[in-house]
């Protein structure tokens, strides 16, 4: 979302917050029903409100990814600084989100240096490319 934001088209960070909050949300929902529904189908585990709720604090990190970068577009949306500088920053914390969860989770899971440099480099390649079909859609 924040990648395909245009402030010369009309896009301002409060309609860019919302939008990266609500698709999330969603994102975040449907990937906790499909990980219920697989391990019910693979595991035999039914799905019940206390599998639910542990599943829900598993997957929140999707959630809590995004504080700082919505908080950046908030000070954008309240004029704190301009647009176009809100959706830089959130998009440069992104970036750089993404890069340090590719690093750390390929180190914790023994890799190492030059597999981890791999891993963050396929990261950003499958950010980019999601970035540009993002942009092409829009």
């Amino acid at each position: 979302m924040i990648t395909a934001a245009d402030v010369d088209r009309g896009d301002v960070a409060a309609s860019i917050a919302v939008l990266v909050v609500s698709t999330l949300f969603a994102f975040y929902i449907a990937h906790v029903y499909a990980v219920l529904m697989g391990r019910w189908a693979e595991e035999r585990i039914v799905p019940d409100r206390h599998e639910t709720w542990e599943e829900l604090r598993r997957q929140w990190p999707m959630i809590s990814a995004v504080a700082v970068p919505v908080f950046v577009l908030l000070l954008g949306s309240f004029d704190v600084v301009d647009d176009r500088t809100a959706i830089n920053v959130a998009l440069a914390i992104c970036l750089a989100e993404l890069i340090f969860t590719a690093w750390y989770a390929s180190r914790e899971a023994g890799a190492n240096r030059s597999q981890s440099v791999i891993a963050v480099a396929i990261a950003v390649g499958i950010g980019v490319i999601i970035t540009v079909l993002k942009a092409a859609l829009h």
